[in-house]
């Protein structure tokens, strides 16, 4: 039986809502962002395009499918939505470098450095990229560790009993049984 504190439940809940939360950001940001003066590239605000859908739009939607699982989910199919959080996270990263493999150059004339200034090129990258990137994928990492952690606990926990329990156990048999 996997037995996990309060604490350890909230903070995986947190994280989850938290991953939620700034998925929604990634995914709806490039969106509305333009209509605020807060845009990449020279696009308009809630005009659907490839680069939108595949780098905005997917990893975000993975995000809060991940984050509306470990936020909700019995403990089982937690370690799952923290999965699908950190590869939404990490596409928000490594999408936009990957992006030349599928897309037409020609094409990529929309791109992050076309801000007014570097400054704003950079603000626009991290939040629209690689900032919401990071978040995501470090909050998953550590539902994730937490998650397993206590299931490793459980595990090694419940060794020493079945092993004392099985007759004419002795110490050769109980390393054997935790070796497995």
């Amino acid at each position: 039986m996997i037995v996990r504190s309060p604490l350890e439940s909230s903070r995986v809940r947190a994280t989850g809502i938290a991953a939620l939360v700034v998925g929604a950001w990634g995914a709806l940001i490039p969106f509305a962002g333009p209509s605020f003066g807060y845009g990449m590239g020279d696009s308009q605000a809630w005009a659907w395009t490839e680069s939108r859908v595949t780098l905005h739009l997917l990893p975000g939607l993975a995000a809060i499918i991940g984050g509306l699982l470990l936020a909700s989910a019995p403990r089982t199919r937690q370690a799952g939505g923290a999965l699908i959080a950190l590869l939404g996270g990490v596409w928000f990263v490594i999408g936009p470098s990957l992006r030349p493999l599928w897309a037409d150059t020609t094409s990529m004339s929309g791109g992050m450095m076309h801000a007014e200034s570097a400054a704003s090129s950079a603000l626009s990258a991290i939040g629209y990229h690689y900032g919401t990137g990071v978040l995501i994928t470090a909050g998953a990492a550590y539902a994730l560790g937490v998650l397993m952690a206590t299931r490793d606990a459980a595990v090694v926990s419940a060794e020493p009993e079945r092993a004392a329990g099985q007759p004419g156990s002795d110490s050769t048999r109980n390393s054997a049984l935790v070796e497995v």
